[in-house]
C-alpha cells in the first residue's frame, strides 16, 4: 500500500499553526543558516519599497519573529505605526522579546491573526508587506483582497516569496538543495519531522511569476510590478492600490 509523502500531511490551517509554532525556538536560526544569510537583504530590500511613506501606518502579515516590523522600525523612526500579525502564537512570544530588546515595543504592536480576517477596518494602512507569507494562507485570493481592503487610496502592497531561477542550470542546482538538502538539516536542527519538507512543496505548488501577479491584479492592486532577487530564488512583487 502506497504512503503518502510527509509533505502533503500539512494541510489546513491549524496544521500549519501548529507545525510553525513548533519550530518556532529555531525559526530565526534555520532562517539565516538555510539562506546563508540571504533573508536579511531580502527584506531590507522589500521594506526600502517603503521609503517614501515615511511616518506612516505599516501592517506585516504572516510576520513571524517581526523581522520585517524591526526593519521597519529601525529604518523609520516614530511616529510610524508599526502592526505585525501572525496565527503562531509562539512566534509572536518570540517577535516581542526582540522587539523588546531592541527597545522598540512603544512603536511596534504584535497581533494574532490570520489574512483571511484581518482585525482592522478599511484604508487603515498606509503599506501592507508579507514575506514568505502568502504561501501559507489558508485561502491566498481572500488574503490578498484582505490586504487591498486595509489599505489606503495610493498604499503600496509589498510580497516576498521564494521561486525558482529561469537558468536551467541553476534552477536544477537550486531545487537539489531545496529539495534534498534542506528539508534534512532543518529536521535535524529544528527536531520537527516534516515541517523543512512542507516548505519546498509549498514553494512548488505557489503560483509564482506573472501567474501571481495576475492574482494581485484580481484583488483590486495596480500598476503591479516583480524583481527577482538572488539569481530569482526569490522574487519581490509590488503594487498600488487606486484612490476610489
Amino acid at each position: 500500500m502506497a504512503t503518502e509523502k510527509p509533505e502533503l500531511c500539512i494541510n489546513g490551517a491549524n496544521q500549519i499553526q501548529a507545525m510553525f509554532n513548533a519550530v518556532a525556538p529555531k525559526y530565526d536560526f534555520l532562517n539565516r543558516l538555510l539562506s546563508v544569510g540571504c533573508d536579511r537583504y531580502w527584506r531590507k530590500v522589500a521594506v526600502s519599497e517603503f521609503q517614501s511613506f515615511g511616518n506612516k501606518a505599516f501592517l506585516d502579515v504572516a510576520t513571524g519573529t517581526a523581522d520585517i516590523p524591526l526593519e521597519i522600525g529601525k529604518r523609520y523612526p516614530k511616529p510610524t505605526q508599526i502592526v505585525g500579525m501572525d496565527f503562531s502564537l509562539s512566534m509572536l512570544k518570540l517577535g516581542n522579546k526582540k522587539i523588546s530588546n531592541n527597545k522598540l515595543s512603544k512603536a511596534i504592536k504584535l497581533i494574532p491573526g490570520s489574512a483571511e480576517n484581518i482585525p482592522f477596518k478599511d484604508q487603515s494602512f498606509d503599506g501592507v508587506i508579507t514575506s514568505f507569507g502568502v504561501r501559507n494562507f489558508t485561502d491566498a485570493k481572500q488574503g490578498l483582497r484582505e490586504m487591498h481592503r486595509i489599505l489606503k487610496p495610493h498604499g503600496k502592497i509589498v510580497v516576498l516569496e521564494f521561486s525558482f531561477p529561469k537558468n536551467i542550470i541553476l534552477q536544477w542546482l537550486y531545487r537539489y538543495y531545496f529539495e534534498k538538502v534542506l528539508p534534512i538539516t532543518g529536521r535535524i536542527i529544528s527536531g520537527h519531522k516534516i515541517a523543512y519538507s512542507y516548505l519546498p512543496s509549498s514553494v512548488v505548488n505557489f503560483p509564482q511569476g506573472e501567474t501571481f501577479k495576475k492574482m494581485l491584479e484580481c484583488s483590486g492592486f495596480k500598476n503591479i510590478s516583480l524583481k527577482p532577487l538572488t539569481l530569482g530564488i526569490v522574487t519581490l512583487y509590488k503594487g498600488i492600490k487606486n484612490a476610489e
